[in-house]
């Protein structure tokens, strides 16, 4: 029997929220590519040239939609699907953040993000740690937009390396605290292995597969490490799991 957190989390209304949000996403879509097509004709483009741009887009998202998936399958896991269909459809903030909103979400309920775990009245804390962390981006995007190019070059002092290594910092520290809380944490409080050994065999993963793509001179292939860093995490852990069940 399903608990009763579950039966709320995929109710027909979360669905409806879901689909409104994809439909949305869908629109958008549409839009955006007719008022492309319509530029590239005013700029007396081929149609050909167009076809071809269409086709390496559609390409080039493949791998950034794949990491998603896979983001999307452990919230699927965690939180039931409608809510990680309505999450991924509503395409504010990105797969990393939904993850981390959802543990910090599970955290200040004092609850553990699992199904086992998850509670009713956690349930409404993970949602609005989830929607109110992405109101930056929509208030960046929707009004703040014409002004970024100053905040960049404000923050960056016009040397664009400066710009990057604060960036860098910027997720560094955000991640980096995930970590400690997530897996250092319950290794030296409860000896819990598994997450330790996902965390270190995901972050070699990435970076080896980082390196590689610069090795072998194939920038593209970078769009897939977050699939691939999350795969071999998953799958290390669950190897460390099963070896430590009795």
């Amino acid at each position: 029997m399903e608990p009763e957190w579950l039966r709320m989390a995929s109710s027909p209304g979360m669905w409806i929220i879901g689909f409104f949000f994809a439909g949305n996403a869908l629109v958008c879509s549409y839009f955006f590519y007719r008022l492309a097509k319509k530029t590239g004709r005013r700029m007396k483009m081929k149609e050909e040239v167009m076809h071809e741009a269409l086709k390496a887009s559609f390409i080039t998202s493949l791998g950034p939609a794949m990491g998603a998936f896979v983001g999307l399958t452990v919230m699927v896991i965690a939180l039931g699907g409608a809510y990680a269909f309505a999450r991924e459809s509503a395409a504010v903030g990105s797969i990393m953040y939904e993850l981390i909103a959802a543990r910090f979400g599970a955290e200040a309920a004092g609850v553990p993000l699992t199904r086992e775990g998850m509670t009713v009245a956690a349930l409404p804390i993970v949602f609005w740690i989830g929607a109110i962390g992405s109101f930056g981006w929509v208030l960046t995007g929707g009004v703040f937009t014409r002004w970024l190019p100053k905040l960049k070059d404000l923050l960056g002092g016009g040397d664009v390396k400066r710009l990057q290594i604060i960036t860098v910092a910027m997720m560094l520290g955000a991640f980096g605290r995930m970590l400690t809380n997530q897996s250092i944490r319950p290794l030296i409080t409860k000896g819990q292995w598994p997450a330790i050994v996902a965390s270190i065999t995901a972050g070699i993963a990435a970076a080896i597969w980082l390196k590689t793509a610069d090795k072998i001179g194939k920038p593209n292939m970078k769009e897939y490490f977050l699939v691939v860093a999350l795969i071999v995490g998953m799958f290390f852990g669950q190897l460390t799991r099963l070896a430590m069940t009795p």
